[in-house]
């Protein structure tokens, strides 16, 4: 196993070194997404990217690097996306339960709409040697999630459970788990479990257990 600072990409600092980057992330991605861990081979970045073999390995010290690296943007990306999206203020006005029931439905469409990307990704950080890396993955993971906890709770009035930080946080998780398992994870789930009845189930749990008014 590469050392924690052999594992680092080389930093990009001109705009055309920062562009190669990108190719390079982005093909990686690709492959990630069609073709799991086993296909996303530095040759065959180099070749989707248009860059040679070389070129890979003048940015980043081996694939572990590159994978890592997307694992990193990745979730910075959606990071970013939901912040806006998530802001209190976009939801004035709209009744508690649709807010829940339209945040699970969010979560159902993006898993299935990255599936490949996001089951190859978390399988990496999963099955990766490097504990620190894990423990980096989980807090990820966790931060994806804070924006949705975050407005939850901006209507804790609206929540009867006893304690509705903690119950929010095991809603989200439990929400999570089924999704990994169930969409992620189960090439025959959807014949069985649609998008509309995943994420109509899913809220009614979720409904039920944070003590939320369904009207």
């Amino acid at each position: 196993m590469a050392s924690p600072a052999s594992s680092q990409p080389r930093p990009a600092r001109q705009e055309r070194s920062r562009r190669t980057l990108e190719r390079l992330l982005d093909s990686a991605e690709a492959l990630l997404a069609a073709g799991g861990l086993d296909a996303a081979t530095v040759p065959a970045i180099a070749a989707r990217s248009g860059l040679s073999v070389g070129v890979v390995y003048r940015r980043f010290p081996d694939k572990d690097a590159l994978i890592r690296a997307v694992y990193e943007r990745f979730f910075a990306r959606s990071r970013e996306s939901n912040r806006a999206a998530l802001e209190p203020s976009r939801w004035a006005g709209v009744p508690t339960a649709r807010l829940l029931r339209s945040l699970v439905e969010g979560m159902v469409a993006g898993y299935r709409l990255r599936r490949g990307l996001l089951a190859a990704l978390l399988l990496y950080a999963e099955t990766h040697p490097d504990k620190r890396f894990r423990r980096r993955a989980d807090q990820l993971n966790r931060e994806a999630l804070d924006g949705i906890a975050a407005l939850l709770l901006s209507r804790k009035k609206d929540l009867r459970h006893p304690d509705p930080a903690e119950a929010v946080r095991f809603c989200l998780l439990v929400v999570g788990s089924a999704l990994r398992t169930l969409v992620l994870r189960s090439d025959q789930a959807h014949a069985f479990v649609g998008d509309q009845r995943l994420s109509e189930e899913l809220s009614r749990l979720c409904l039920r257990y944070l003590g939320i008014d369904r009207s």
